[in-house]
């Protein structure tokens, strides 16, 4: 497909509605640290105490992959805190609280944030915001925020794995939050629903700190009550990168099919393809697909989960499925190159164009599903796959959070 016809398209994009939104459940402050050479050899991080969280982010900055390490040592990981507290910068960070701030700043008109364990700071940002953030704690609040770390990192500074793309990405690092983090309090849930009365959106995550099937169910409970108080509410999930096997089992038995929507990234998607077995026995949760590929793993993906809507987002392009005739899915595609350009400019970087890599993944598409009747989309049976190639921003300076801007974006403009 030729670069023109994507040209046109984000010339073109115009404002979509946004919906009133509601996004749960992580939220806490980051703590963002540019990586540099001289940090990957300084004293600190080569102290025995660093040596396992060096090798992590070594080997995401390898594979280019934006890895999440769940820390459950509560002294390992204020042992990782203390020796980065006067580095980097703070910033609001979750999901939800990220999404949060990102929504209420597109001119979103009611963004309610529920986190049950925010702390104070975090929380007075977002409401400073105009964001509504109802107050769960069943005690005292916190007396700090919970801090994650958020290691960003250019491509250059260590030797790229075969096939990996270079790439601006991030490796964060956090603690293991508590499952109340994720469940509303019963004492508090009336008020909630009412708050949400108005919102036809929820952007959720964070179910990777439930541990329990007890935990997964009553966080199941919880979101068929939202759809049966709010009939017209959809609700999308955001994945981490989890790796736990029980923790997938109960996400995909207990989350999933009470979703529409479902967002990943790439390393996210080959961890649900490698679980459910998708891809064959021979995948490796690190393998590096092609375009087609993703695009028909994605579709089997969406059918073996049952979802209306699935969002793929990776390096060049963005992949959609969508349980939809074609005529909807324009609108979205729009949504979709909407979002991608939010990303780009949130991106802060010196410059923007469309990803060459992602207008050659669109012209793979064409060959082999094609060609399409509209620009980006195939209609497979009852669903519609789409593709778009992404704009990315030249000399980036941000990295983190660029996921759940974009997903949140997507999903919010999106009439599906």
């Amino acid at each position: 497909m030729e670069a023109g016809i994507w040209q046109e398209l984000y010339r073109n994009i115009k404002s979509p509605r946004l919906e009133n939104t509601v996004v749960g459940f992580n939220m806490n402050l980051d703590r963002v640290i540019p990586v540099t050479r001289e940090l990957l050899d300084s004293p600190v991080f080569l102290h025995k105490d660093l040596f396992e969280l060096r090798a992590r982010l070594i080997y995401s900055m390898q594979h280019g992959t934006a890895e999440e390490w769940f820390v459950s040592d509560a002294a390992q990981y204020r042992r990782f805190t203390d020796a980065f507290s006067r580095t980097g910068a703070i910033a609001i960070g979750g999901q939800a609280g990220i999404a949060a701030l990102h929504l209420s700043g597109l001119g979103v008109g009611r963004v309610v944030c529920a986190a049950p364990s925010h702390g104070p700071e975090s929380a007075g940002i977002l409401t400073n915001a105009g964001i509504i953030v109802p107050e769960f704690a069943t005690g005292k609040i916190p007396a700090d925020d919970t801090t994650h770390l958020v290691f960003e990192y250019a491509p250059g500074l260590v030797i790229l794995a075969p096939g990996v793309i270079p790439r601006n990405n991030r490796f964060i690092v956090s603690p293991v939050h508590i499952p109340s983090s994720v469940i509303i309090p019963e004492s508090r849930m009336g008020g909630f629903l009412s708050e949400i009365a108005l919102c036809n959106r929820a952007f959720l995550s964070g179910y990777q700190y439930l541990r329990s099937d007890r935990e997964f169910a009553v966080a199941r409970d919880q979101m068929d009550l939202m759809k049966k108080h709010n009939s017209s509410l959809r609700i999308h999930i955001e994945c981490v990168s989890v790796t736990d096997e029980e923790v997938i089992r109960r996400f995909t038995r207990f989350i999933l099919p009470g979703a529409d929507s479902l967002g990943l990234n790439e390393h996210e998607f080959s961890i649900l393809l490698y679980h459910l077995n998708l891809s064959g026995t021979g995948h490796r949760e690190t393998d590096v697909l092609a375009p087609e590929q993703n695009m028909e793993y994605a579709l089997a993906l969406c059918q073996t989960l049952g979802l209306k809507r699935l969002h793929v987002h990776t390096f060049g392009y963005y992949i959609l499925v969508l349980r939809s005739d074609v005529a909807n899915a324009e609108r979205s595609r729009n949504a979709l190159l909407y979002a991608s350009r939010e990303a780009a400019h949130a991106a802060q970087g010196t410059g923007i164009a469309i990803s060459a890599d992602g207008i050659r993944a669109a012209g793979m598409a064409d060959i082999v599903f094609g060609p399409a009747d509209s620009a980006g989309i195939f209609p497979e049976g009852p669903y519609a796959l789409l593709i778009i190639p992404t704009e990315i921003a030249s000399n980036s300076k941000k990295t983190s959070g660029l996921g759940d801007i974009l997903s949140s974006t997507a999903f919010v403009a999106d009439e599906f």
